[in-house]
């Protein structure tokens, strides 16, 4: 059934209402109620665009385009046009940008928006001929150009950042020009992460259910498990939506599917939502294509060219989990480490199990004996993410805000080849030996891989009332710098920190490097490789709670950098405590206490290492 719709666009509200209306028009914007400013602050030209280029908006109109700026006054040259192409040409000593279907000059129009302290301008134009929306997309831009002032005259705020911006992650919402610093045209969302505050009024029919798949994303999933698929949905019919039904088909079988959605899914012409669609599980291993259909939308047909969708699914037999290692070098005498400090314990929060944390202490209690790098050639505090580039512990590889945040989750989405799995426990009643299983296992076959497995013992809960453990802390009562910010916390602490609890403090440095001949130079698709380690803490003044004591493993490429990463509790005396589940034994391993595999275990102490149908990995110490 299809109907006409009028759809408002309240300033900046991404979700678009639909409203029956005469006159059948709906507003596109990628644009919400949340603005920012922006620009170069020079005298110059701006160009700034957004691009449409949805199937299913093929054949609408484009009658009318709005444009909000940060000015409202002090600008020149305002217009507003739509092209197919973006082009610069030669005008006098600039290049401008050249439309190839539409372009008007527009003035400004001053204005007030809710939630704005200050005026904006708006630019504004009605088409005469319609523009009919084609397959080939096309960008809907404006143009200005802030004047050179007299000498002595500055410009003012809105003329430093003329352009008015929204948040937005899809990468066809920006696209910017600035003829002094940028000698082409540039995609910039990836930059900014930002939409331009652009308004295309179109006029043409909806379908009432339009639900199209923009993306579906491979997977690797585990063999005879049901899984879900991630995809990303986008609702451009005229209504609501609570439920979609689809089906599907994978290595040969077809397949039927539901979801449910506990608050209907509103029209939103530029926006997309993300769903997981559940997916049966396939019983053999190999590479399948996933085709995906959207049948129904609440009952009814769904009305989209989108509706189907094709991924590759790796059906494995075990899926490796990506834990990334953060390494941190601090020390309390150091005045700006308690920003690693805050870091650490919001990555733990944030993130739990789903990483590894590890933090070396340099010239304070907590130094491990062997500092495993030379302090002098990084600054403190510093990180290392996966034994990458050195870069701030809080900021990341960026200038502000929690940048670590952001790289961990990148890293966290990145799928890597190869699994590893740890144990550790007391090896003698008076808890001073801890030995410890670790076994890695690869998705391929590598001829000299060059892999080498690291460990690490860490602790939490650490502290002292020494004047040793007291923690500077620089950033004392600056609330003006830090107000606002994860950081803010640390503004309210004084200048010397008495009584601070430690976590995730490296407090012996064996296995640091890795362990030569801990996986073979040749590896073997899932073939699981089991390397013993231990450590004596009979002399460790560092350890306080023995119940507090941790082991990380990791996977060390031949570069240095780390694949994977876990860590487990050191647990009770002279046991492996294995992991709890349904799965059956697939196979078994037997150690010797000195790391050596033997066929058979006969007579002393072996570990045996129990590889499970589930792709888990568990350990048990036995005696003969």
């Amino acid at each position: 059934m299809l109907k006409s719709l009028f759809v408002t666009c309240l300033l900046g509200t991404a979700v678009l209402s639909a409203m029956a209306s005469e006159d059948g028009s709906v507003t596109f914007t990628y644009a919400n109620d949340d603005f920012t400013s922006w620009g170069k602050s020079k005298s110059e030209i701006y160009d700034v665009a957004i691009r449409i280029d949805d199937p299913a908006l093929v054949g609408k109109k484009i009658t009318g385009i709005r444009a909000l700026l940060n000015a409202y006054e002090g600008l020149e040259s305002t217009s507003l046009w739509l092209s197919k192409e973006l082009t610069l040409e030669k005008a006098g000593n600039v290049k401008v940008t050249v439309p190839d279907i539409y372009s008007s000059e527009a003035a400004i129009e001053k204005i007030d928006i809710p939630g704005v302290d200050h005026s904006v301008g708006q630019l504004s134009v009605a088409l005469d001929t319609p523009y009919v929306l084609t397959d080939e997309g096309v960008y809907v831009g404006y143009s200005l150009t802030v004047p050179t002032v007299e000498n002595g005259v500055s410009l003012t705020d809105g003329q430093k950042s003329p352009v008015l911006l929204s948040p937005s992650e899809n990468a066809q919402s920006l696209y910017v020009r600035a003829s002094k610093d940028f000698l082409k045209w540039l995609p910039y969302n990836d930059r900014l992460g930002c939409a331009a505050a652009i308004y295309v009024s179109l006029e043409g029919e909806l379908a009432e259910y339009s639900v199209g798949i923009k993306e579906l994303s491979n997977a690797k999933v585990t063999v005879d498990r049901d899984f879900t698929v991630k995809a990303k949905l986008a609702n451009v019919g005229g209504a609501s939506f609570s439920s979609l039904g689809f089906t599907y088909t994978i290595a040969g079988n077809t397949h039927e599917g539901n979801l449910e959605f506990a608050t209907p899914v509103a029209p939103n012409l530029s926006g997309e939502i993300s769903v997981d669609l559940p997916i049966e599980k396939v019983t053999e291993l190999g590479d399948f294509d996933l085709d995906v259909t959207i049948n129904k939308v609440n009952g009814q047909s769904n009305d989209n060219i989108l509706a189907s969708a094709s991924c590759v699914v790796s059906v494995l037999p075990f899926v490796p989990v990506h834990r990334p290692l953060v390494e941190e070098f601090t020390g309390t005498w150091c005045g700006w480490c308690p920003r690693g400090y805050v870091a650490l314990e919001l990555l733990a929060e944030e993130y739990g199990d789903g990483i590894v944390l590890a933090a070396y202490h340099d010239s304070d209690p907590m130094q491990a004996d062997d500092f495993p790098l030379d302090p002098d050639s990084f600054g403190f505090p510093s990180a290392i993410l996966n034994r990458g580039d050195v870069e701030d512990p809080y900021l990341g590889k960026g200038t502000k805000g929690f940048g670590m945040k952001n790289d961990v989750k990148a890293s966290l989405e990145e799928s890597v080849l190869a699994d590893i799995q740890v144990k550790a426990w007391w090896d003698d009643e008076e808890k001073t030996k801890i030995g410890v299983s670790a076994t890695s296992t690869f998705l391929e076959d590598k001829e000299n891989a060059g892999y080498k497995v690291g460990f690490l013992l860490i602790s939490n809960g650490l502290s002292g009332k020494e004047a040793s453990w007291t923690q500077s802390n620089y950033f004392a009562g600056n609330v003006s710098a830090y107000g606002g910010t994860d950081l803010e916390v640390l503004t309210t602490w004084p200048g010397k920190v008495r009584g601070l609890v430690f976590n995730d403090v490296v407090v012996a440095t064996d296995g640091f490097m890795g362990v030569e001949g801990s996986v073979p130079e040749d590896v073997v698709y899932n073939e699981p490789y089991t390397t013993l380690f231990s450590y004596d803490i009979a002399a460790n003044s560092i350890v306080q709670d023995k119940n507090m004591l941790y082991v990380a493993a990791f996977i060390l490429n031949p570069d240095g950098t780390v694949l994977n990463a876990n860590k487990t509790h050191v647990e009770g005396s002279n046991a492996i405590v294995a992991i709890v589940s349904d799965a059956a034994e697939v196979s078994a391993e037997y150690y010797g206490i000195d790391g050596s595999r033997v066929k058979m275990p006969k007579d002393g102490v072996f570990v045996k290492i129990i590889r499970m149908s589930d792709g888990s990995i568990r350990a048990e110490k036995i005696l003969r």
